[in-house]
């Protein structure tokens, strides 16, 4: 299960504070299908990159397979690609 509750991602620079998602609220349980779409700038990668650890939301919480997703920052503000997903892998015999 993926569970997002008040996903909010900004970005900022010197001169700009871009919001590319404002409090997301998503739940999609094991088996479903799920299509994003919208238009240019909506913020479907930024979406999808939380989503995929490859980034952290600015606030609000991800919880995959029933393990809140840690919050992981380099030094340089980056954040880190790697989580503990709470399933494990099993060979079939």
């Amino acid at each position: 299960m993926i569970r997002l509750e008040g996903v909010t991602k900004v970005f900022y620079t010197d001169e700009v504070e871009t919001h590319a998602l404002a409090g997301i609220h998503l739940e999609l349980r094991k088996g479903e299908y799920v299509a994003v779409a919208g238009p240019s700038g909506c913020g479907k990668s930024t979406l999808l990159s939380i989503l995929g650890l490859l980034d952290s939301p600015t606030q609000g919480s991800y919880t995959l397979n029933v393990v809140p997703s840690p919050t992981c920052r380099s030094p340089s503000g980056r954040a880190c690609a790697t989580a503990r997903s709470g399933s494990s892998s099993r060979a079939s015999t």
